[in-house]
């Protein structure tokens, strides 16, 4: 049997329907060459009975489960460290590999064998099948550090876990995926190996999102922690001595200007969220009555917002 190229860990918790759905359309890759593990993360639904029977039917797959529950970004940590191949693929449980997937990242990796990571294409999907794609702002062969700094001003050019391939040696180099970092890990990981090693973009790879109001994303962008952790993570990769080396002076200005833009935005969702308190605020009833009516829709409601998070901090506007 030939040495697999590439493993695949596939996180698993509480998705059975999707997750058997994801691994037929990995065992219908043209290429076979692969091993996957799935691991179960103490789904109460039945996606660890999916995981065994999967096991059992091929020896490609193999199952494992925690003995409690570890958790978003533990899991896709453990998942970067599963198996031997030299590459590897982070497949969401409910994320499906269209037809031909593996065979055209094999293709980029032939073409371009320095490559530190090969980045597919996102199409959002949902229940009903209804796709979105995703626009791919790059494409092809580029060199170590030449997507850094379009990456720290725009966020994840890359991909998400499921469209992106990883050399396991440049993973391992950056220290893997953060365990603390649930959902800006994936950017972290990608923009500092970026930095090191060159990445190829292949958009007719391409990887079915799945999306609906069950899934774990929506709960996050609902809840604003998706921003907090996106500032969280461009401080630590500004601190990264190589990504620092390879902006200039303005682009550090500009990156640290994005991060309290987010980090605004943030106090801002949460200041929305809470019920209004006009006397804590020390504004007038006319200035709250043009918030409700606008629904922070102007550009001149956005800047009282501002004044009242400066007003609640005690700070100067």
């Amino acid at each position: 049997m030939q040495s697999p190229w590439i493993a695949i860990a596939i996180p698993s918790y509480n998705r059975a329907p999707l997750l058997l759905r994801t691994v037929r359309a990995l065992q219908e890759q043209t290429i076979s060459d692969w091993e996957c593990v799935i691991i179960d993360d103490q789904s109460t639904d039945s996606a660890w009975d999916v995981a065994q029977m999967v096991a059992s039917e091929d020896a490609r797959f193999r199952a494992f489960r925690h003995t409690a529950n570890q958790g978003l970004a533990a899991n896709f940590r453990e998942c970067g460290s599963q198996g031997t191949a030299p590459y590897v693929l982070m497949l969401a449980a409910d994320d499906q590999l269209t037809p031909g997937f593996l065979e055209k990242v094999w293709e980029g990796l032939a073409a371009y064998p320095d490559a530190g990571l090969v980045c597919g294409r996102r199409v959002l999907s949902d229940a009903h099948q209804r796709l979105r794609p995703y626009a791919t702002p790059l494409t092809g062969y580029w060199k170590a550090g030449t997507t850094i700094a379009r990456a720290v001003a725009n966020g994840n050019l890359y991909g998400l876990y499921s469209s992106v391939v990883i050399r396991r040696q440049a993973l391992t180099e950056v220290g893997g995926i953060r365990a603390d970092n649930p959902w800006a890990g994936d950017y972290e990981a990608f923009v500092k190996i970026a930095a090191r090693h060159p990445v190829v973009f292949v958009p007719e790879a391409e990887v079915y999102q799945h999306v609906d109001q069950s899934t774990q994303t929506t709960a996050f962008l609902r809840s604003g922690r998706l921003v907090y952790y996106e500032s969280e993570t461009l401080e630590r990769l500004l601190d990264d001595p190589v990504v620092a080396e390879l902006l200039s002076s303005e682009q550090r200005v500009a990156a640290w200007q994005r991060i309290h833009a987010l980090q605004w935005s943030v106090t801002l969702f949460h200041l929305l969220r809470e019920p209004w308190r006009p006397s804590e605020f020390g504004i007038s009833s006319q200035a709250l009555e043009t918030l409700e009516a606008h629904q922070c829709s102007s550009a001149a409601v956005f800047r009282t917002m501002v004044r009242l998070v400066y007003q609640r901090w005690r700070l100067t506007y």
